[in-house]
């Protein structure tokens, strides 16, 4: 080999490994230190298999990089399109929608403990017992029960259409249904549907708050041209307290949260909107826009000082970011995340 051709090989080795070191940082699982940050669930692009897990410290930005925790532990992709993510047992549940599975992984050293497979399209996970726990599905017209000692599927609840985001609160498992206009209630104990409530049309979110009070958000559809709204119930009568309809199909909202002093909600569409729980018009226009080359599709709040974290999927194909508003919705700073960031689970 000649001294030119040698010199070449050097420079694309070397290039090589600073380029994939670039887009994708290795680290240690013990960079993720409790009550400092949270875990970003990224989606992944449909059918390509590159959804991730990663950790943001927003203590110590330093720690931060392009890890994806998953891969870093097991030396395997986690999936195609990461749905959802529980702490449950000990261990984290990540839910998989196209994969139809759920990786179950310890929560100290991100290996995996087990796969539950089986499922058609998992949407969200809920511990509602100390060994039982319900899983939603977009396809399979039913709630799967999970037996989290030995991850075995032990049964299911018939439940027509699309379930989506659920709650446990009073004894009672509240359960949207993104394709019908009733949200679901289920006695844990016997696995048995106990009452169904109106609502509007592609119930997606659901919050329980530290007054009682039950908050669903309907999506509506703007293709089947349904109007979605935003709905109060009392968790333990079940009586509707308050409803507001939507007046355009176009206007579909979605992840709902509240704020760390209970006495607001955020949801997400092209922005974020804030409003009070006592209102009974939504605001015309959002809190924090969405600025151009962004896709707002995630959100959530420190509890301790109020600060907002929004998911930006950008173009849904390259990686996208975390940006960081204080409470009153000033921008601070953004994070690098993976390939559409979508949900967050603090640790």
């Amino acid at each position: 080999m000649s001294n030119k051709i040698l010199f070449l090989a050097i420079c694309f080795f070397i290039l090589t490994i600073f380029s994939c070191n670039d887009g994708d940082k290795t680290g240690k699982p013990s960079d993720v230190n409790k009550d400092e940050g949270f875990f970003v669930i990224n989606e992944g692009t449909f059918g390509l298999g590159n959804a991730s897990l990663s950790y943001i410290n927003i203590l110590d930005s330093s720690k931060n990089s392009d890890i994806d925790l998953f891969f870093n532990a097991n030396n395997r992709k986690v999936g195609d399109v990461f749905q959802s993510m529980n702490f449950i047992n000990n261990n984290l549940w990540l839910v998989l929608n196209n994969s139809g599975k759920i990786e179950v992984i310890s929560s100290t050293n991100y290996k995996s403990t087990a796969t539950i497979k089986g499922l058609k399209s998992p949407r969200y996970t809920l511990e509602v017992m100390p060994d039982k726990v319900y899983i939603s599905d977009l396809y399979s017209n039913c709630i799967s029960i999970i037996n989290s000692n030995n991850f075995t599927k032990t049964g299911e609840i018939k439940c027509n259409g699309w379930t989506e985001q659920m709650l446990l609160a009073d004894q009672k498992v509240w359960v949207t249904n993104y394709n019908s206009n009733f949200i679901f209630i289920i006695n844990p104990i016997t696995d048995k549907i106990s009452d169904s409530l109106e609502v509007a049309w592609g119930g997606s979110s659901i919050v329980y708050d530290k007054n009682g009070k039950i908050w669903v958000l309907c999506s509506g559809d703007f293709i089947k041209n349904k109007k979605g709204g935003l709905f109060c119930f009392d968790s333990k009568s079940l009586k509707k307290e308050k409803e507001i309809l939507f007046d355009k199909t176009d206007f579909n909202p979605f992840k709902l949260i509240q704020n760390s002093k209970n006495d607001s909600l955020y949801f997400v569409f092209k922005g974020i909107y804030k409003f009070s729980k006592n209102i009974n018009i939504l605001p015309d226009k959002p809190f924090i826009k969405e600025n151009i080359g962004s896709s707002f599709y995630g959100i959530t709040t420190n509890k301790s000082n109020g600060k907002i974290y929004v998911a930006d999927a950008k173009d849904f194909n390259s990686k996208g970011k975390i940006h960081e508003y204080s409470a009153s919705g000033d921008y601070i700073k953004s994070y690098r995340a993976g390939i559409i960031p979508s949900d967050f689970l603090w640790w």
